[in-house]
């Protein structure tokens, strides 16, 4: 009797171990499938909370919470992050096409640009593979009470990101700055291109820093001129019109006419989620596109350290092939511009290219609300 009893309690305590482990292999099978895109596994930020994404092309962003709610709505200092509108999780939305790492050269601020001063040293990564131009689109109709009908741009296909190509999309939010001259010597030294979401800044040594930014062959993009979330996030028009002078700054210190843009905070915001989709559908319409992340730096959350921007872009960017980097460029990122050298050398050893952001790269964009 005693040996049935045992044998009857191992079969029980077998039976609930198999159905443990079915349970725990179901729920890593769900978390893989819902998660998984292009073999990327989303990556918990060091010393930074996580932000929930959609994305056109690949990965999952993190990104950084903050306490501008408790500033009564008033506008962070340039570099701070937004706190976050309700979680949603990440989904992939179909699109034209996956992004193509495209060949610096094809940037809008580099076809326009002249070849910087002295010869930057070939870069050890990768080369771009070769590719066909995106034919580009005709422009949309104009209404004929349109505020802005200059703001318009013909918007090309996306060419697609080609398997096994690892590229890295280096971004610098909120210059330019007084680190923004060191920042372009340290990637001409690399042979990287960049690509820089600007503010609005007007002396005249910033304006020499955009003119710079464009000579070297960087891609020069619109941010926002005034960062008050509470006023460029009220409605499209409120969005536009800040848009309309950031990008009247740019084209007529450079020349250049920008094509893309990254939201104040991220497109999804705090300050946004009753606009956050109105406003990306009259961008879109337009032709601009816009950029949020899939790696973040961290260098905007208070207490990073300078070992833990390094370790942030690192980690994260290995697990995707197609990264774009978070970083910032105001007077205070002295941190991220002493981490850059290593950050390009380290990625460069594990096999990855850089390139600067075009319109014809597939976006990486949050979920809208």
């Amino acid at each position: 009797m005693k040996n049935r009893r045992k044998l009857r309690h191992i079969r029980t305590v077998l039976l609930s171990l198999t159905t443990v482990g079915l349970f725990c292999l179901c729920v890593w099978l769900f978390y893989q499938g819902l998660f998984e895109q292009d073999g990327a596994v989303p990556l918990p930020v060091a010393e930074s909370s996580s932000r929930p994404t959609l994305e056109i092309s690949s990965a999952e962003p993190s990104s950084t919470a903050s306490s501008a709610e408790s500033q009564g709505g008033a506008a962070a200092p340039l570099g701070e992050p937004l706190p976050m509108a309700s979680s949603t999780s990440p989904v992939s939305e179909p699109a034209a096409a996956s992004s193509d790492p495209a060949a610096v050269s094809s940037s809008p601020a580099s076809a326009q640009a002249s070849a910087p001063a002295g010869e930057a040293p070939a870069s050890s990564a990768p080369a771009a593979p070769a590719s066909s131009a995106a034919p580009t689109a005709s422009l949309p109709e104009i209404p004929a009470d349109d505020p802005y009908p200059d703001l318009y741009v013909a918007k090309p296909e996306f060419v697609p990101h080609q398997d096994g190509d690892k590229v890295v999309y280096l971004t610098f939010d909120d210059g330019p700055s007084n680190l923004t001259i060191p920042l372009l010597d340290v990637l001409d030294k690399y042979g990287v291109k960049a690509t820089f979401f600007v503010v609005g800044k007007t002396s005249e040594e910033d304006k020499e820093a955009l003119r710079q930014t464009v000579e070297r062959g960087h891609t020069l993009a619109v941010h926002s001129y005034t960062h008050e979330y509470k006023q460029i996030y009220a409605s499209p028009r409120a969005f536009l019109d800040d848009f309309a002078r950031e990008y009247a700054l740019i084209k007529e210190t450079t020349g250049v006419s920008p094509t893309i843009y990254r939201c104040a905070g991220g497109s999804v915001n705090s300050f946004n989620h009753d606009t956050a989709r109105s406003i990306a559908e009259e961008m879109n319409r337009r032709g601009y596109i816009y950029y949020d992340w899939n790696v973040d730096s961290g260098d905007a959350v208070p207490g990073t350290t300078a070992e833990g921007i390094y370790q942030n872009v690192i980690s994260q960017t290995s697990r995707y092939d197609k990264a774009i980097v978070l970083m910032h460029n105001s007077s205070a990122k002295k941190d991220t511009l002493a981490q850059l050298p290593r950050i390009i050398e380290k990625l460069q050893s594990m096999g990855y290219r850089f390139a600067a952001l075009d319109n014809t790269v597939a976006p990486i964009n949050f979920r809208l609300p």
